[in-house]
């Protein structure tokens, strides 16, 4: 009895985090669907409609699981449905700036509970990798637990219902290639394609994972096969969508190269400006006024602003985001902290995920929209957790207990 109520108990905690982490999010955002605000490239409306721009319109999955559910349901269940919503219409009452056409109520609803539950599966998933991984089920637990309730500060440029079900196929991905499940992940593959084109690239990242239960040959086949599935899964898609306004990819290589030239170059001046100043005062002040300079030439892109406008609200509190400072630096103390307790092919896994992540970044992302990061969410959820474990250790917590 004990031990089935630790595990309600767990349940309970894993669902209230991810709550409060999916309302985080789903505040600021919605569905893109906001009242008051322009008609978005990406609303539900238009991915709903097929109407939405590219790329976000190849992202289906969610949407075509909603639209199944519909057509399964018979026409006098659907109105009882549609006639409850909008008698008790939660999501318009509790956020008063969602707009929801009645047209797709229950599609609606669908994606929003769909959303929901990817994010708390998700956390489940990890756990499991993270105590496997750790042998430290309290490090193992606090790690996905930690990553879920920040991660409404990784959706502060952007968010979308997909990258939580996109969450919960890179942690599911993880799995099988830690335990050498490659049918199941062959398997998920189509589903995972559809979802987000991003899981193609994800998937050369597991070749030192599939590395540590199968041979290079079975590695490789594997990688293959399902990457195959993966480009044939989003072929169709691609081609159903081909007029849709918009371009295949966005790129964003000039805006991304301004950003890093300029905060480089900002630390520069802050550094000549500093050690210059007590020496030769009008040489500090000529250091700033070509730092104002560059700034004015760059004014062109918004984009290398964005380091400086680093405050909004996330859980309606004024707070940090995008690349706010202070989590580029606890980011930075938690890789530098766990990063030692990373084995070979965990190690070779962070790099190689970095080695993909980064040019797609700087292609195709916004260097500072940390969601666009996402490949490297499963190695740095894994680093929390030895960091956590590191930590329970200094302090003398009972590091062995029973999962």
């Amino acid at each position: 009895m004990s031990d089935f109520m630790n595990k309600v108990l767990l349940v309970f905690i894993v669902f209230v985090i991810s709550a409060a982490a999916f309302e985080g999010y789903f505040v600021k955002w919605g569905f893109f669907d906001l009242v008051g605000y322009r008609p978005y490239r990406h609303s539900f409306k238009t991915m709903y409609e097929g109407t939405a721009h590219k790329p976000f319109v190849y992202r289906q999955l969610l949407i075509s699981i909603s639209k199944g559910v519909v057509e399964v349901l018979p026409h006098e269940t659907k109105e009882v449905l549609v006639q409850k919503i909008k008698n008790d219409n939660f999501l318009a009452d509790k956020f008063k700036t969602v707009s929801i056409e009645d047209k797709f109520l229950i599609e609606y609803y669908t994606v929003y509970v769909l959303a929901f539950m990817c994010l708390f599966a998700s956390v489940f998933v990890w756990r499991k990798i993270c105590i496997d991984l750790t042998g430290n089920p309290i490090a193992g637990t606090l790690a996905p637990l930690t990553f879920t309730i920040i991660f409404p500060y990784l959706e502060t440029v952007g968010g979308f219902f997909y990258d939580f079900s996109e969450l919960l196929f890179f942690s599911l991905a993880t799995y099988f290639a830690l335990k050498g499940r490659y049918l199941a992940l062959i398997f998920m593959t189509p589903l995972a394609a559809h979802n987000k084109e991003s899981f193609f690239f994800f998937l050369l990242t597991l070749y030192p994972l599939l590395r540590r239960t199968q041979t290079t040959k079975t590695t490789f086949m594997v990688i293959v096969v399902s990457g195959f599935l993966a480009l044939l899964t989003y072929l169709p898609t691609f081609l159903r969508f081909a007029d849709n306004a918009g371009f295949t990819a966005e790129y964003h290589f000039i805006d991304d190269v301004a950003v890093i030239v300029m905060f480089v170059y900002f630390i520069a001046v802050y550094i000549l400006c500093k050690k210059t100043y007590n020496k030769s005062p009008l040489l500090s002040y000529a250091f700033f006024v070509i730092f104002v300079v560059m700034m004015f030439i760059l004014r062109g892109s918004e984009h290398p602003l964005i380091i400086f406008n680093t405050l909004g609200h996330t859980y309606s509190v004024i707070s940090g985001e995008k690349a706010f400072l202070l989590h580029l630096v606890l980011i930075f103390w938690i890789v530098k902290s766990a990063w030692k307790f990373l084995d070979s092919s965990l190690k070779n896994y962070a790099k190689l995920a970095l080695a993909i992540n980064t040019p797609l970044i700087m292609l195709f992302g916004w260097v500072f929209e940390l969601r666009n990061w996402s490949i490297m969410y499963p190695i740095f959820i894994i680093l929390i957790a030895f960091y956590y474990k590191e930590k329970i250790k200094e302090v003398g917590f009972l590091s062995e207990v029973q999962s």
